[in-house]
């Protein structure tokens, strides 16, 4: 039985939802536009490139970030890709990835 001063308090919620009950408002935030973006984008690509770029400006730990997308690769590659191609698309993203590196002077 609920103590009667409880039941006239009205149930408080907990405004974090999930499976991390002390992520700070910002991600919160960063969800809430994610999730609008994806309810007026019909084409997920859309979404994921909008997400990268709102991630990649906000103050995310970028050795995680980049942990993030790298596996994202290769979860893509292996998941996605057929078997026969994976060797020569896991060359190719490599290549990508250091020419694009090197034309920018980073490496």
């Amino acid at each position: 039985m609920v103590a009667p001063d409880r039941a006239l308090r009205p149930r408080q919620r907990n405004r974090h939802s999930g499976d991390m009950p002390d992520r700070p408002a910002a991600l919160d935030a960063l969800i809430r536009d994610a999730e609008a973006a994806a309810a007026d984008q019909t084409d997920p690509l859309a979404v994921l490139v909008m997400l990268m770029q709102i991630v990649i400006r906000s103050d995310a730990d970028p050795y995680l970030l980049n942990g993030a997308l790298i596996e994202g690769i290769a979860m893509t590659i292996m998941q996605r890709i057929p078997a026969e191609r994976r060797e020569e698309v896991s060359r190719e993203a490599m290549r990508v990835l250091y020419d694009r590196l090197h034309a920018k002077g980073t490496i």
